[in-house]
C-alpha cells in the first residue's frame, strides 16, 4: 500500500503506514523461502508443523495460550501464528463472523503458507480500515472488550515485529549453517 500523504494528524492513517511498513519486511524476508527451510528444526522439542496419521498438518501447541518457558518454534509455525491464530482470529472479532469457514489444518508449504499469510493480512488490514479507531472491540474479545480497533492493530504490530524478527534470525541461522546444518555451541 501507498503511504498516506504527509504531513497529517490522521492516527489511522499513522497506524496503517506503520503496520505496512512492517509486513512489508516481514514479506521481503520471506523471499526464496524453500520447504525444507520453513520446516527446518534446529533443535529438539520445537513446535512445528507436522503430518498426523491421517495426513493432515497440524499445529503443535494450537490453542495453547500461554507456556513458560515459550518453546522454540519453526518458520512454519511463525507463519501459522501470524496468518490464522493472529491475522484470521483478530478479523473474524473485528468483524463478528463465528469462525465456522476457519482453517482447521496448516500447510507443509513455504508458498502456500505465504500466500495465506498475505490473504489473511489483506483481511485483517480491510477489517482495520472499516472500523472507527476508538471502537470498543466488544464481548468477543474477553478481557479486552473495552479497548479499541487502536489497541488490536498496535498488539498486531507488536505480533508482526517480534515474530518477524524471529523468523529472520532462523533464516540467517539456516544459511550459515550450510542451509540446514548442526547449529553449533561452543
Amino acid at each position: 500500500m501507498a503511504p498516506h500523504p504527509r504531513p497529517t494528524t490522521d492516527v489511522g492513517a499513522i497506524l496503517l503506514d506503520s503496520i505496512d511498513g512492517m509486513y512489508a519486511q516481514l514479506i521481503a524476508r520471506l523471499e526464496g523461502l524453500s520447504d525444507e527451510e520453513y520446516r527446518w528444526e534446529p533443535v529438539a522439542d520445537m513446535w512445528a508443523v507436522r503430518p498426523d496419521e491421517e495426513g493432515s498438518f497440524g499445529v503443535d501447541g494450537a490453542g495453547v495460550r500461554s507456556i513458560d518457558p515459550a518453546p522454540v518454534t519453526t518458520i512454519a509455525w511463525r507463519l501459522w501464528h501470524l496468518a490464522l491464530d493472529c491475522f484470521d482470529d483478530y478479523t473474524r472479532r473485528l468483524v463478528h463472523a463465528d469462525g465456522a469457514d476457519a482453517i482447521a489444518e496448516w500447510t507443509p508449504s513455504a508458498s502456500t503458507a505465504i500466500a495465506t499469510l498475505d490473504d489473511r493480512w489483506q483481511a485483517f488490514r480491510t477489517a482495520l480500515e472499516q472500523r472507527d479507531w476508538w471502537e470498543e472491540l466488544g464481548d468477543l474479545w474477553g478481557p479486552f472488550a473495552r479497548h479499541n480497533t487502536a489497541d488490536i492493530a498496535l498488539h498486531a504490530s507488536n505480533e508482526l515485529v517480534h515474530h518477524g524478527a524471529e523468523i529472520a534470525l532462523l533464516r540467517d541461522l539456516y544459511r550459515a549453517t550450510g542451509e540446514g546444518g548442526t547449529v553449533l555451541s561452543r
